[in-house]
């Protein structure tokens, strides 16, 4: 059970794959390309989906959209280290993944955290400006 670990698993998958298969017969190389296929399918995207995160974190209008663009981006950004971590067949990019998305949440929370701390400042400053009127 030691044993057990990514790279393992990411080196029998072709075999588990073949023997789940029963009966439908691929050949190796279609299976290669069809993997090559999806992976370049889903970094192009994910690079696409970064690139208009951040045009929204640029552009506003609201600081709550640069919030949210940013913590997607960070999910992005995650979804990129996991598909490296497929085609390197390494292992230790997940830790990488953990690190990132701890990051990511913190940074969301906190963000959060002051934005809701300006929406209370504005309430109590216009209630003390109606309240003196």
């Amino acid at each position: 059970m030691s044993n057990l670990n990514l790279a393992n698993l990411l080196a029998a998958a072709p075999q588990a794959a073949e023997a789940a298969a029963d009966g439908f017969q691929m050949s190796n190389s279609f299976a290669i390309y069809l993997l090559n296929l999806i992976l370049w399918g889903g970094t192009i995207s994910l690079v696409l989906g970064i690139i208009f995160c951040l045009l929204r974190i640029l552009k506003g209008p609201h600081m709550a959209d640069r919030v949210l663009a940013a913590d997607t981006l960070s999910m992005q950004v995650l979804g990129l280290v996991v598909i490296l971590t497929i085609v390197t067949r390494e292992s230790m990019y997940f830790d990488v993944v953990l690190g990132v998305a701890i990051i990511g949440f913190a940074s969301t929370v906190a963000f959060s955290q002051y934005i809701g701390a300006r929406a209370d400042e504005k309430m109590h400053a216009k209630d003390n400006k109606e309240t003196n009127s």
